[in-house]
């Protein structure tokens, strides 16, 4: 009987290791990193997708606001987030892991004023759309010599310099251009700066109250070391976004 027992509980035990754990994961929408296109889901959801996916895990997507990605979270609502700038502040509630790539900023303006960032002063004054719960590098929220101006996302951030209710906005390039093109904006209504303001390191993030949200990190980190930079480049060409 004892031995049956034993079986029995090793079966168990086994089945139960088979079973893959879901994670669940969320984003705002964020083109071309994060988007529903015929091309595919945007290149930093395929790339911790699959690095998740890799590891054993089984994955539960969805899209929703950027507050409300945080904020489910930060609650455990949600396990993981695709991808994210870090700050100290987050760092209380996320375990981040190494950056996977980096964002290139650059500022937008009208094409009247053609802004070229070339130290903080070169800000004093601007309206400078900010989204909301956005960490920005190179701490642009602490100059006090801007005017801030508190957007909603980027597509409102966008409008509200073409309403002349901001002067500029800053964002990744690549998603910038993805954005404005998306909006079908005439060629010429905007500027796109040849000055980067700063190149920011892209994280993906795990809610710290998870049971395993080192494991997690630890999976993620060892594929982005050994994969990244091949699936990276594969992603970049599948998108259309091959290094000029």
């Amino acid at each position: 009987m004892v031995k049956f027992y034993l079986i029995a509980i090793l079966l168990i035990l086994s089945s139960s290791a088979g079973v893959a754990k879901t994670l669940k994961i969320s984003q705002d929408l964020w083109p071309p990193y994060i988007m529903n296109s015929v091309q595919g889901s945007g290149i930093a959801h395929d790339i911790v997708v699959d690095a998740l996916v890799y590891a054993g895990y089984d994955i539960e997507f969805s899209i929703k606001p950027w507050t409300r990605v945080l904020k489910e979270t930060m609650a455990g609502e949600n396990d993981v987030i695709v991808s994210l700038w870090k700050t100290e502040q987050r760092t209380k509630h996320f375990l981040y892991t190494d950056p996977y790539t980096h964002n290139s900023m650059i500022f937008i303006s009208r094409q009247e004023l053609k802004f070229e960032f070339d130290s903080f002063d070169s800000l004093k004054g601007m309206r400078v759309a900010l989204i909301n719960d956005y960490a920005y590098g190179n701490n642009l929220r602490e100059y006090k010599g801007m005017i801030p101006v508190s957007t909603l996302d980027l597509p409102n951030s966008i409008r509200y310099l073409l309403a002349d209710k901001a002067d500029v906005l800053v964002v990744d390039e690549e998603v910038g251009r993805w954005t404005v093109q998306g909006m079908k904006i005439p060629a010429g209504k905007l500027y796109f700066s040849k000055t980067y303001f700063d190149s920011t390191p892209l994280h993906a993030a795990v809610r710290k109250s998870h049971p395993e949200a080192e494991n997690i990190v630890s999976a993620l980190n060892n594929y982005f070391k050994n994969h990244a930079q091949g699936k990276l480049q594969a992603l970049k060409t599948l998108y259309g976004l091959d290094d000029k």
